[in-house]
């Protein structure tokens, strides 16, 4: 396989949200990498692979080539210029089809089959019995996504288990000022912000002495 093969990949800017939606965290990806890799090998290390059954193992070593080839595909896919990291990502992307015993397949049409099998693999519980994230194989954790005024939760919802990894970090800047919480005032309740999402009109608040909470986009929260 060339790398003046690989160069051909259609990519362009951008084309990691379409590829990919949602686009995958890569700190999430590598923790997961990380786990599964560590339970591939961790029966051959201690030399009682007997006590694991077959199937377990070949999930796990089939999820980190999986999780391997996709960071690779993400990096491939934030510089679409760049011909080596379309064929590392191809080369990874074969590499787990290798494994399934699937014939080889052009770069472009590789990675295509990676996106899609991500997304199976994603959807259907692919967490080991002991997952650290305490989702008991399941994939799905209770996660609380609101609280009273006075930080008491009130209401959870199922969740996607994050295996143990804390959710990404919201900045000052965020729209929920780093608290991770909103103020909704029409329902007197604070509401989880999904994710980090920039205030365009935010600069550099100031910290009032003694505030647990920030205001949010809902209006004044309470004092």
């Amino acid at each position: 396989m060339t790398l003046t093969s690989h160069a051909t990949t259609s990519t362009r800017p951008g084309a990691t949200h379409r590829a990919y939606n949602p686009t995958p965290s890569i700190p999430l990806l590598i923790t997961e990498l990380a786990q599964e890799d560590f339970w591939a090998r961790y029966a051959k290390i201690r030399g009682d692979a007997e006590h694991f059954t077959p199937a377990y193992l070949a999930a796990r070593e089939t999820a980190a080539l999986l999780l391997r080839a996709v960071i690779a595909d993400l990096f491939a896919l934030a510089d679409p210029t760049n011909p080596i990291a379309a064929a590392d990502a191809a080369a990874a992307a074969n590499a787990l089809r290798r494994k399934s015993r699937q014939m080889q397949l052009p770069a472009e049409a590789a990675r295509a089959w990676l996106r899609e099998e991500y997304e199976a693999w994603r959807n259907d519980a692919p967490h080991p019995p002991n997952c650290p994230g305490h989702c008991g194989g399941t994939g799905i954790v209770m996660e609380t996504t609101t609280w009273q005024n006075d930080g008491a939760p009130v209401w959870a919802e199922p969740a996607d288990c994050r295996r143990g990894e804390e959710d990404d970090p919201h900045f000052d800047d965020c729209l929920c000022r780093g608290t991770g919480r909103r103020w909704n005032a029409e329902y007197r309740e604070y509401e989880r912000c999904d994710r980090y999402t920039p205030d365009p009109d935010c600069a550099q608040p100031e910290p009032r002495a003694g505030e647990a909470w920030s205001a949010g986009p809902y209006g004044e929260e309470p004092f």
